[in-house]
């Protein structure tokens, strides 16, 4: 009897289930030492970032040995992005006009994971805008980074630049494997034309240019002339495994 009441507390202990969850504060969710909001912080969790939460209590994910994080916080009904991380998307180049611009389908798949990302992290509903696709040198103040593949700028009028909803924006495009950052909200050239450019990490047909801010964003800089530091820094770089 005594060895079988171990084995089913094992069992319970070994297979209780876990959820894979993705963290919804904005920017960052506090960890702490115990289940309790008054508990000592020892550690913090960007926003997007995805995590086991291996049990529930008093209104708390542990996500960690003795660490916790307030479950209002994070989102564990994350069905719909599973295999993103680890799984590139397709390497299917052909060229679509979608939403009024021009791009490839696995440029436009990526934007479709990051649109999940953005329900998952409190946007339910959130479509992007754009203002350039890719495949187009009209605009000159783009550098060519516009001419192949992957390149996207994206509106960020539609929620009147608000800083909040600019940031998932962000991290969403950078979770789905864009070198994303925000323009125009920082002193840069953009002032008068704030936007988010984004490049899709591994575009076959990416201009040089493009590829060369892809770089970029991978030291941690923003693909602009003279490489400066990366406005958006303080998001983290949530990039997927297959596009390190």
């Amino acid at each position: 009897m005594r060895l079988l009441l171990v084995t089913l507390l094992v069992s319970i202990f070994l297979f209780s289930p876990t959820y894979s969850c993705i963290v919804k504060a904005n920017p960052s969710l506090n960890i702490r030492s115990t289940a309790s909001a008054t508990a000592s912080i020892v550690g913090s969790l960007l926003q997007g970032t995805t995590v086991s939460c291996l049990e529930k209590l008093n209104g708390f994910c542990r996500v960690g040995t003795s660490r916790w994080a307030s479950a209002e916080y994070i989102n564990c009904a994350t069905t719909s992005s599973n295999g993103f991380d680890g799984k590139a998307p397709a390497a299917d180049y052909t060229r679509k006009t979608w939403r009024g611009i021009t791009l490839n389908q696995r440029t436009i798949e990526m934007i479709q994971r990051a649109e999940v990302y953005m329900a998952q992290m409190g946007k339910t509903g959130f479509q992007f805008s754009f203002s350039q696709g890719s495949y187009s040198s009209s605009v000159a103040a783009s550098a060519g980074t516009h001419d192949g593949g992957g390149a996207v700028d994206i509106r960020t009028s539609v929620v009147n630049n608000d800083k909040k909803t600019v940031d998932t924006m962000v991290v969403a495009l950078r979770k789905a494997g864009f070198a994303a950052w925000s323009r125009g909200r920082v002193a840069d050239s953009f002032q008068n034309n704030k936007h988010i450019h984004a490049i899709a990490i591994g575009d076959a047909q990416a201009s040089s240019g493009a590829k060369n801010q892809v770089a970029s964003f991978k030291r941690g800089r923003n693909g602009l002339k003279g490489d400066g530091v990366d406005p958006d820094a303080y998001l983290g770089r949530a990039i997927p495994t297959w596009a390190k």
